[in-house]
């Protein structure tokens, strides 16, 4: 018995750790559509950003509400039908009930009449006053004619006491069959009565649960209503904040050119030398002479290239890779060179980092919606070094990693490079 509880205490807790590795991985997926939406809302303002988002969520806890209103009237029609079954069959068993009562009560009177007969013949035997059980009455007659009708009487005295008891029995096995249905009937309507009671509490509880379902439903579709009224407000500054996007995207491909025209004019000088990859060792950031931001697992939520806005619909380059990241995750540098400031509204607080030539091209790394730097403008730091921290501030919703690489002058996606 021992052995037996344990193995089956062993199942359950399986079964539990299964529903927590599963509730787990929905959280994380839901986290990844999350961060993934939030990086894809680059490019416009925090307030319509998030205006955005509120709308979306409300779609989805609209419909989720709506999925769930359709179960609870699904539930509620089952158990009135449940209900009015059971109440159906109720109103049987209480009807053949009444009929047995009524039989009952109909039966006693020839019950009675049969039990006064069957009394009678036994008195009259006891006192001896029924001579047709004694052949002495028909002996005793004075002539042939006599004999005859005695007899006679004897015979018809007999069957009517054979008649009467045999009434008698019928009557009987009749009552306890009678009562045997009627104690049935009686315990039928009693559990009856009490399925109808749990039926109707049944009912009532699914009836309000699809009420406030309704009522949720009806809350929801108002903020929803609100929220895209909130998006169609703040989507009047869009084309403005559009237009400071793609100025600050132009500036920020001119700072790289400049920085990249000054790296040839320093190879050419030979004031600097190209690194060899193979001399970059790996470390925390990864295998690749360019490493990561961040240090372990990379979740990427908005890849390079070009993407549909969710807000403007229209497809726009994504010159970097984002990545997930929380509220003051520290990014590091990707590769040594010289780090320097820059600010801009869509991209909000940036760091050009100058890697110089590596194999023989030369690589600028720039981070964009930094919280804050910990590093001067102008310094010089090494691979690894903790040079900002992340955040959401230009036009981002939500906090992530905004990581670019240009190579010789020219973004690319990071995702490509040997051993990142």
């Amino acid at each position: 018995m021992v052995a037996l509880t344990v193995m089956v205490l062993g199942v359950g807790g399986g079964a539990q750790a299964d529903d927590r590795s599963d509730a787990a991985a929905e959280q994380a997926e839901a986290e990844q559509r999350r961060a993934e939406l939030t990086s894809s809302l680059e490019g416009v303002s925090a307030e319509l950003g998030q205006a955005y988002l509120d709308l979306q969520n409300a779609k989805t806890a609209l419909s989720t509400a709506q999925t769930d209103l359709a179960t609870a009237e699904a539930d509620l029609a089952a158990k009135e039908r449940e209900q009015q079954t059971i109440t159906n069959q109720l109103a049987v068993a209480q009807s053949t009930l009444t009929t047995l009562e009524q039989e009952a009560t109909g039966s006693q009177a020839a019950t009675q009449q049969s039990t006064s007969s069957i009394g009678q013949l036994v008195v009259s035997t006891y006192q001896g006053e029924n001579s047709l059980t004694s052949w002495t009455y028909v002996l005793s007659s004075d002539s042939v004619e006599d004999l005859t009708q005695r007899a006679s009487g004897v015979e018809i005295g007999s069957a009517v006491q054979e008649s009467v008891l045999a009434a008698a029995e019928t009557e009987r096995v009749k009552a306890e069959n009678r009562q045997a249905r009627q104690k049935a009937a009686t315990q039928r309507v009693s559990d009856l009565k009490k399925d109808a009671d749990d039926a109707a509490a049944a009912a009532q509880t699914a009836k309000d649960t699809a009420q406030q379902r309704r009522d949720a439903v009806a809350t929801l579709a108002t903020q929803k209503a609100n929220a895209a009224s909130v998006l169609e407000t703040q989507k009047a500054g869009l084309e403005e904040q559009q237009a400071q996007a793609s100025a600050d995207a132009a500036a920020a491909a001119s700072r790289v050119a400049e920085i990249d025209a000054a790296n040839q004019v320093a190879l050419s000088e030979g004031s600097v030398s190209s690194v060899p990859a193979s001399s970059i060792q790996s470390d925390s950031l990864g295998e690749g002479y360019i490493g990561h931001p961040i240090p372990g697992p990379l979740s990427v939520t908005s890849p390079f290239g070009y993407r549909i806005h969710p807000v403007t619909g229209v497809a726009t380059g994504h010159q970097g890779v984002d990545f997930a990241a929380s509220e003051g995750t520290p990014q590091y540098a990707a590769v040594s060179g010289t780090a320097t400031y820059w600010n801009s509204a869509s991209c909000g607080i940036g760091i050009d980092i100058n890697g110089g030539y590596i194999d023989g091209h030369s690589y600028v790394i720039t981070l964009c919606h930094l919280s804050s730097r910990t590093i001067a403008d102008g310094q010089y730091v090494n691979r690894g070094d903790v040079v900002g921290l992340t955040g959401s501030t230009g036009y981002a919703t939500g906090p992530h990693v905004h990581f670019q690489v240009a190579r010789d002058g020219v973004y690319i996606d990071p995702m490509t490079l040997p051993g990142f």
